[in-house]
């Protein structure tokens, strides 16, 4: 699982890609029209499709993180973990979940969320070496 965050850069946008224990993997500038990431001379790229949605739904520099690959937002604040009573219910669609869980956690709860199975440590897919003849 994949996780990206948005925040403001002056008159651009900084798109953050975190791995399964929250490690930040890249950070890139966008806006519209151009980003600095190698996909950037393309057309469109993964930040520039993802940019939109962040914008959409007002999730620019607070603890919201969208999975784009399954097309899901997580909100990682633990002030979600014990609402109050007088905390208003979660919108539709939203999934409250425990970070502290683990990785395997966070992905289960999504796949829960998505209607798509979940995955143990057995089901994962395994390394395979294959051996090179010369």
């Amino acid at each position: 699982m994949t996780l990206y965050n948005c925040r403001h850069a002056g008159d651009q946008y900084r798109i953050t890609k975190f791995d399964n224990h929250m490690n930040v993997e890249s950070s890139y500038l966008c806006t519209d029209d151009e980003c600095d990431c190698p996909a950037g001379v393309r057309p469109t790229c993964r930040h520039r499709q993802m940019l939109p949605s962040f914008i959409q739904r007002e999730h620019i520099g607070d603890e919201w993180f969208f999975d784009f690959d399954r097309g899901g937002w997580v909100q990682m604040g633990m002030e979600w973990a014990t609402p109050e009573p007088e905390m208003p219910p979660l919108p539709e669609g939203v999934v409250m979940i425990d970070i502290s869980a683990g990785p395997e956690a966070i992905y289960n709860a999504i796949a829960d969320a998505v209607g798509e199975p979940r995955t143990g440590p057995d089901e994962r897919p395994k390394a395979v070496y294959i051996r090179r003849r010369i």
